[in-house]
């Protein structure tokens, strides 16, 4: 090869190498995020299991040994990663993901022998509460749609319709379980975790029982007034019929 050609692929080369490393360089600029674009979001998208104690204590009670998880019909429990700091490894439900469908028997609390899940009824399990967009539901657009209304495991009791048939959420009834928020099309719906709401009242049911003293209380049955809410002892809501 004579020494032009060689001089020609040399610097051939080396712009293509400049050229690669000027990418590179590209893609570490940090990206700016709009803030006025995510300043509603909620801090964390995970809420406690039901009955959980109030979080201070629930980190001080829970032993992180999966057994709520485990006992979980749905598989919706699942442990935080490292990302989560001191919650790492603690039982958390990601209700976009997957959501809790209230078990009219709670096997999730029945099988926290350290007590950091109390017994509670599912009309009374407070992870947190629904917030409802208008602007990106459907109904609220002219386009039919009932999903979070009629797979409400509540039954309407959290959230039904308002004149206009767009969703009406009941903060101080809704559960926070997310079947609502995971159904819903539109992404309309967003969980705000119990501990981040403060508009939020107290349901009274999990600090009633944060000074359990009796352990036997644990297993005690909470006869639930939503009977129909059952399938069977051990399974949770059918969402298929209800």
């Amino acid at each position: 090869m004579d020494s032009g050609r060689r001089h020609f692929f040399t610097r051939l080369g080396r712009g293509l190498a400049s050229s690669v490393c000027q990418s590179m360089d590209a893609l570490r600029i940090p990206v700016e995020v709009d803030t006025a674009q995510v300043g509603d979001a909620p801090v964390r998208p995970w809420v406690r299991p039901p009955g959980a104690l109030s979080e201070d204590r629930f980190r001080v009670a829970c032993t992180s040994c999966t057994a709520c998880q485990e006992a979980c019909p749905y598989q919706a429990i699942r442990r935080l990663g490292p990302e989560w700091g001191v919650d790492s490894g603690t039982p958390a439900i990601i209700p976009l993901e997957s959501p809790c469908y209230l078990c009219a028997d709670m096997p999730c609390i029945a099988a926290c022998e350290p007590g950091a899940l109390i017994p509670t009824s599912p009309c009374d399990v407070s992870m947190g509460s629904a917030q409802f967009r208008r602007e990106s539901c459907y109904v609220a657009q002219g386009q039919p749609c009932d999903y979070c209304v009629t797979r409400c495991p509540l039954k309407g009791d959290a959230i039904d319709f308002a004149a206009d048939r767009t969703p009406r959420v009941d903060a101080a009834r809704c559960a926070g379980c997310g079947v609502c928020a995971y159904l819903c099309p539109a992404d309309a719906l967003t969980i705000i975790p119990a501990t981040l709401d403060k508009n939020r009242k107290n349901k009274g049911s999990n600090e009633d029982w944060q000074n359990l003293q009796d352990p036997d209380a644990k297993s005690t049955k909470i006869e639930d007034d939503r009977t129909h809410m059952a399938q069977e002892p051990g399974h949770g809501v059918d969402m298929k019929s209800a």
